[in-house]
C-alpha cells in the first residue's frame, strides 16, 4: 500500500481555515479493501499542525476481499482507492506554515501526510473440490443421502484435487479455507507518509491565502541581482522576519541600516561622478521613507485629526521600497565596473 498522489486545494465548505488533500492510494484489489483512514498534518520540518479526518462523502465507496486460488486470481491486481481528506488549521498553525514558507529560498510551502490507514486483508483460500466423474473408479457420482429434515434426496460425491484454474458451476461449492491456518480475515493499521507535498509561492498567496483568512496579496517581482551588497539584502531579510513578527519598528530600522550601507558603499566608489548626483536625490527620498517611525512625534505637533499609527501597510511599503532602493545601488555599482 503507498500513496501515489496527494493534491492539496483550499477547503471552503467549512467555517473554519482547512486544507483539502485529494489522495490516491494504491493497494491490491480483492486482497484488501481500506475501511478508515485518518492522520495529521506536517510541516517540513517535521512539526504537527492539524489532525486529517476524511471529507463527509456524497457516495459511497464498496470494496471486495476474496479468496485466492481459482480462476480468478488476475482480478487480484493493483488498484487506486480515491478520496478527499480535510485538514482543519488554526491560527498558529497557519503561521507556522507561512513562517516556514518565508524560510523557502523559493517561498514555497511543502507538507508531510501521515496517514493511518485499517484495512481488512485476507487470508484465505479456495478449497479445490470437483464432482467424480460418472463411472470413475467404479465410484458413482450420485449417492443418497439424509437432509436436515429426513428426507432422502440425492447427493454428489466431491473429491480433493489441486487446480490453480479452479471454478464450479455450483453457487454453494466456493468452499473456503484459511492459508495453512484457520485464520480467514486479518485487519491491517499502517501508517503511510507522503513527504514534500508542495505547494508552489504563486499558488498559495493567490488561492490559499485569501480563502485561509490570511489576506490577499499582489506580487512585485524585483530581481535581486547578483548579490553586489550583499550585506544590504542580510538587512532585508531580519526586516521581513520582523514584518513577519508584528515589529514594525524592527522592520523600519533594518531598512535604515539598508539605506546607510548603501549610501556609504557609493559614495565610496564614485565620489564626486556625476552618479552621485542622480543617487543623492534617490537616498534622500529614500531617508525621508524610513525615518517615519521615528517622527511621530512631529507629525503630532501638525495637530492632524485622528491617531497616528504606523504599521503593517506601511511596513510593507517601505520592504518594497528598499528592495527597489538595493537593486537601483546594485546596477550602478555594476555600471562603472
Amino acid at each position: 500500500m503507498e500513496i501515489r498522489r496527494a493534491v492539496p486545494q483550499p477547503y471552503e465548505q467549512s467555517v473554519s481555515s482547512s486544507i483539502s488533500f485529494e489522495v490516491d492510494i494504491a493497494h491490491t484489489k480483492r486482497q484488501e479493501a481500506i475501511v478508515n483512514i485518518e492522520g495529521w498534518l506536517e510541516s517540513d520540518d517535521g512539526k504537527m499542525l492539524a489532525k486529517i479526518g476524511l471529507m463527509p462523502q456524497t457516495k459511497t465507496q464498496s470494496s471486495e476481499v476474496a479468496a485466492r486460488g481459482s480462476m480468478f486470481d488476475s482480478d487480484f491486481k493493483e488498484t487506486i482507492y480515491n478520496t478527499t481528506l480535510i485538514a482543519p488549521l488554526d491560527q498558529r498553525a497557519l503561521s507556522y506554515i507561512e513562517d516556514r514558507r518565508m524560510k523557502n529560498k523559493k517561498r514555497d510551502v511543502f507538507l508531510t501526510l501521515c496517514l493511518h490507514i485499517k484495512s481488512i486483508v485476507t487470508k484465505a483460500t479456495v478449497s479445490h473440490f470437483h464432482e467424480i466423474a460418472d463411472g470413475s473408479s467404479g465410484i458413482p457420482s450420485l449417492v443418497n443421502v439424509s437432509s436436515s429434515s429426513g428426507r432422502r434426496i440425492q447427493g454428489r460425491i466431491l473429491a480433493y484435487g489441486p487446480d490453480s484454474q479452479f471454478s464450479t458451476q455450483f453457487t454453494s461449492l466456493w468452499i473456503i479455507s484459511g492459508d495453512g491456518s484457520p485464520v480467514f480475515l486479518t485487519i491491517n493499521d499502517q501508517i503511510l507518509k507522503k513527504e514534500r507535498i508542495r505547494i508552489p509561492s504563486v499558488d498559495w498567496i493567490h488561492d490559499f491565502e485569501p480563502k485561509l483568512g490570511l489576506g490577499e496579496y499582489f506580487i512585485v517581482e524585483i530581481p535581486k541581482g547578483k548579490g553586489v551588497v550583499k550585506e544590504a539584502w542580510d538587512y532585508v531579510e531580519k526586516a521581513e522576519e520582523c514584518y513577519r513578527q508584528w515589529n514594525t519598528k524592527g522592520a523600519y530600522a533594518n531598512c535604515r541600516e539598508v539605506g546607510k550601507l548603501l549610501d556609504r558603499t557609493i559614495n565610496r566608489k564614485f565620489k564626486n561622478d556625476p552618479i552621485t548626483k542622480k543617487w543623492k536625490r534617490a537616498i534622500e527620498k529614500f531617508e525621508t521613507l524610513t525615518s517615519l517611525d521615528l517622527h511621530e512625534e512631529d507629525i503630532k505637533e501638525q495637530e492632524p485629526k485622528g491617531e497616528i499609527s504606523i504599521g503593517r501597510p506601511e511596513a510593507e511599503h517601505i520592504l518594497i521600497v528598499t528592495k527597489a532602493m538595493i537593486k537601483y545601488a546594485e546596477e550602478l555599482l555594476e555600471e562603472k565596473s
